[in-house]
């Protein structure tokens, strides 16, 4: 609980600083620029090996640019504002300490914090899907190059043995076979039967990506090969900092998601006990009032709350004052009630008129 203004040492400048905000927007800058940047070389080198190796896929690289691009604008955005969020939160406990009240404009941060808390909770769980799509590139990178590394290695090999082996003339060509005396001309004009699809060993086979590359690819050049693994090699190296950089974006906006929860945590029960404390000096206050008196109790005793009191006060004695004149009211229409039945009422004769009547009659007859 923030301090109030009843004496206590005043906090410094620096001790109002959002630090832990701030040090998770650092993380996640960082993060930004370094995940940003890998991912931009890693995109273009896996472009330019995949065309080296014949596959079409600058669809689907240009789809995962773009979504890349917005998923870096949108993180640097609420990242910002979340780092305000935190600055207001400062600004809040700065005018708390200084008043020793509960301010206007906290149910308003109360509500903003709530629905930012939530957005960010869904960026950062999908920036645990970007480390997981990284990682898997990743590793995807890795085999790919072993694989042309083999293929190149291969490729080699074979052409040496071709070379070695290879005689200084060539042999003569073997007859062409007689043709059977049975066959017809439309036995010759059948076509021949599909042959199946097969690679050399020495090439590298794609039909095992068929579900990816969607048709059959045999490279056996190696000028391809070796060009594609250039390009493989540098997307190798360029994912290490995608997933080093999603990392770091995933720590930053952790530890900014936790700041946030624990600042709306904060407020809302500051922000409680102060309401909660304002309307006990109120009370307080109203009863020392009612005595006569401003006692030990009186809004002397809470200056904070004497800007909220005096008026609640006021109002409390208006409608004490109305309430007064109200009984009085009634009062003096009781007794009026009272004085008109009393005087409508015909007079009744005692016992001493009686008694007069009964000598003046005893009187008359001697």
């Amino acid at each position: 609980m923030t301090q109030l203004s009843t004496g206590r040492r005043e906090k410094r400048a620096w001790q109002y600083v959002p630090w832990v905000a701030l040090i998770a927007f650092l993380f996640i800058f960082v993060g930004i620029i370094v995940w940003a940047t890998g991912m931009n070389t890693a995109l273009s080198n896996t472009n330019a090996a995949l065309a080296a190796l014949f596959v079409e896929a600058e669809g689907y690289i240009d789809t995962i640019h773009s979504a890349a691009v917005a998923a870096v604008v949108v993180c640097a955005l609420m990242s910002t504002v979340m780092v305000l969020m935190s600055g207001g939160r400062t600004c809040l406990e700065k005018a708390v300490d200084q008043r020793g009240k509960a301010v206007c404009g906290s149910w308003l941060w109360l509500a903003t914090e709530a629905i930012l808390c939530a957005v960010w909770w869904l960026i950062l769980f999908w920036l645990v899907f970007v480390i997981f799509g990284s990682c898997l590139w990743y590793g995807a990178t890795y085999t790919v190059r072993g694989v042309l590394q083999v293929s190149i290695n291969t490729g080699n090999a074979v052409g040496n043995l071709t070379a070695a082996y290879t005689p200084s003339s060539p042999p003569p060509p073997f007859p062409a076979p007689p043709l059977p005396a049975n066959m017809t001309l439309a036995a010759l004009a059948t076509p021949p039967p599909a042959v199946p699809f097969t690679c050399a060993n020495n090439c590298l086979n794609l039909a095992i990506f068929d579900f990816i590359v969607q048709k059959d690819i045999c490279v056996c050049a190696l000028d391809q090969l070796n060009l594609a693994f250039g390009h493989t090699n540098k997307a190798y190296k360029a994912l290490g900092s995608v997933v080093a950089g999603s990392f770091l974006m995933w720590v930053g906006a952790s530890f900014l998601l936790m700041n946030a929860v624990a600042d709306f945590a904060k407020t809302k029960r500051e922000r409680e006990l102060l309401l909660r404390a304002q309307r006990a000096a109120v009370d307080n206050a109203g009863s020392q009032m009612a005595l006569g008196g401003q006692a030990g109790g009186g809004p002397g005793m809470y200056p904070g709350y004497q800007g909220d009191t005096l008026p609640l006060l006021k109002t409390q004695q208006m409608q004490q004052q109305a309430l007064q004149q109200q009984q009085m009211q009634m009062q003096m229409q009781m007794m009026a009630q009272a004085q008109a039945t009393h005087q409508a009422r015909p007079p009744v004769p005692g016992p001493m008129g009686a008694s007069g009547g009964s000598r003046s009659n005893l009187g008359s007859a001697v």
